[in-house]
Parts: C-alpha cells; structure tokens; sequence
C-alpha cells in the first residue's frame, strides 16, 4: 500500500553499519561483540537494522522477550542470542529448543534452568543495583553458579549490567562486587563473560576476563559522545496548514491551548499520541526551517506548534532531528534518551536509507 502520510521516521542503515565497525575497531580483544537489539531494535524496526551489525561486525544479538528471540532465530539460524529477561518455566523448554540463551538471576530460577536438558544459560550477576535483585553474596551466587553446572543446561556464561557509568566509584563498586561473587568460578571455561556495555565501554578499560561486550545505544549513535560516530535515526513530517489565534482564544479538547496575545500562528503536523508521540511531548521545541518553535497540544492524530509568520504550508518539521535533540527531548519528558523512538508504533512509517 502506498504511504500517503509524510511523516516518517527516517533509518540510516549504512550509518548503524560504520558505527558497528568504528566501535570494533576501536574497542578491539573481544570474542563477542553483542548487538542489542531489543524493543524491535530500540524502536528503529525490522531485520534490516540487524543485518546492518552484522555486517558491520556483530557476532551476537541480544533481546528481552521470548518473542523477540524466536523472531531472530527465524532470521538469523547461527547467530548466538541472549534474552535478558528470564523466561517463565514453561517457555525454557521452547528456548532450548531454539538455541536461546536463558538470563538466571536467582536461585529459583537457576533451578527451574538446570532442569532442561540442552538449555543454554548465562548468569545475570548482582553488581549491586541490578533490576532482577539476584544474590550479592558469594555463598548465594556460587549456589546459582554450582546448581546450573551441575544440572542438564548447559551454563555458557555470565554478564553484569552497569547502572551508573558516569559515576566511576559506583561503576569501580559493580566491578569489585563482580569479581567478589566469581571469585572462585573459572570463568575461562565459560563461552561469553561480559561486563561492558555502550556506557561503561568507552569508559572503563577490558578486564582480561571478560571477552564480549553488549553494545546497544552507541550502536545507534545514541547518548554518545563519540564525534565519529553518525546520526542514524530522524522524525520529519510537514507542516498541514497554518492559523491565526487571538488572545484568549483556544483549541484542541477541553481548550488545551489558549493564545496568550493576538494574532499567534499555529501549524499543524500529522502525528499524534495514536503514533506514540504522546502529550509529555507538550511544552518541547521543533525545528522548522532551521528555527526552533514549541509545541502547545497533541492530539491523537495532530499536533499543534506555535510558529511564527515564516512557516508555510508543506515545510518540513524535524520532530527529532538528531541524537543532541533527542536527548533535549528526553530531558523534557524526564524519560530515558531511547524513549521517544522506542515509544512510535508501527503507525509511524520506517523509511530505510542507505
């Protein structure tokens, strides 16, 4: 079907390639360079974002749901991938039958895995701050470790997941208490050890242990500070029509905007909070014709920006225009950074470009 709509998300493929070849490059000793890709590729959409890092130079996926990983291994049969969400009971036999591998953060878990024949398992170890709450003593952890050694899976590795990069002694505190829990492990029996993520990456050097990283948001350009990697990802639309308020007067449902002086022009653009742009976008700027202008309302299918006398029907309207104005946005919303994009259904057209 033909897409009437103009407003688009726009997806620089052979971007994502170069910047999965950049960080190789540049952060070289890992076995396992891990894409992760989940939430649908952090909201960008499809296989073709995937096959962009492995052409580049990713060895390894990972995602969250059981879903997700089924649909990869449709598409990718030899490619190692990790689901950082435990699966429930019942959906470890489907994931041994895949070659999915399984996160076990806690005890019951770690028990429910060591019992299906063929599963493989990695370790989602506690630095301390982790979300799934696994164990931060040895004794605990080294009952995890020993009860999936000793069971029917098969245990290929462990990770941690870092929660404050930017703060090197919480970051040096999550190391420590990893190195505290796997003390007595070996962890060079093990297929993929990894602590590295997009954030501790550039920040913190290799331990020798480790030989995989999970690269995630620097993938994407996103919340990076490295100037060599390239902006892959924009939000356009045009501008429907312009019009003129007086003070006083109001539009959208229950008045959710009234002009403050007279004679205020309004545009319109075709997103709204029915494509997952929601209304916390209110209050945030735009770009048009390079000049940045508010928007006041959002409605399911409309949004309304206050412009000046310049715009004209047809502009176009950069909603995100780049990874320094995402992250604006994400400050606004109080939201994390991958929110915006990860937020746009599949109302909102991909547009892949190369």
């Amino acid at each position: 079907m033909d897409i009437c709509r103009t407003t688009k998300a726009t997806i620089a493929l052979g971007a994502i390639r170069r910047n999965t070849q950049k960080i190789i490059a540049k952060y070289p000793g890992y076995r396992y360079y891990m894409a992760v890709v989940k939430a649908d590729c952090y909201g960008y959409r499809g296989n073709r974002v995937v096959d962009a890092m492995l052409q580049g130079g990713a060895n390894a996926l990972a995602a969250s749901l059981v879903e997700e990983g089924l649909s990869l291994r449709q598409e990718f049969p030899d490619t190692p991938i990790l689901l950082f969400t435990p699966a429930s009971a019942e959906h470890l036999f489907l994931l041994a039958e895949h070659n999915l591998i399984a996160s076990v953060a806690t005890l019951s878990q770690a028990q429910q895995a060591s019992k299906v024949d063929g599963l493989c398992v990695m370790i989602r170890v506690n630095g301390g701050s982790d979300i799934l709450g696994g164990p931060t003593d040895r004794e605990s952890f080294e009952q995890i470790f020993n009860t999936l050694k000793s069971g029917q899976c098969n245990l290929v590795g462990m990770y941690l997941h870092s929660y404050n990069a930017e703060d090197s002694d919480a970051t040096a505190s999550e190391y420590a208490k990893f190195e505290e829990l796997t003390e007595n492990c070996d962890l060079s029996a093990l297929q993929i050890v990894s602590i590295s993520n997009s954030l501790t990456l550039p920040r913190y050097p290799k331990l020798a242990s480790c030989n995989a990283c999970r690269l995630g948001n620097i993938l994407y350009g996103i919340e990076s500070e490295d100037e060599e990697l390239e902006e892959t990802f924009c939000l356009t639309g045009t501008v429907l029509n312009t019009f003129s308020l007086n003070k006083g007067q109001s539009v959208a449902y229950s008045h959710a905007y009234t002009a403050t002086s007279d004679n205020e022009r309004i545009a319109t653009v075709a997103i709204g909070f029915g494509d997952g742009f929601s209304k916390t976008n209110i209050g945030r700027d735009v770009f048009i014709n390079n000049k940045r202008f508010p928007i006041v309302s959002v409605t399911m299918d409309i949004t309304l920006i206050r412009v000046d006398e310049s715009i004209k029907e047809n502009d176009l309207v950069y909603l995100i225009r780049d990874n320094k104005h995402l992250a604006q946005i994400a400050s606004h919303i109080h939201g994390a950074t991958e929110e915006p994009i990860c937020a746009l259904n599949k109302r909102v057209y991909r547009e892949y470009i190369d």
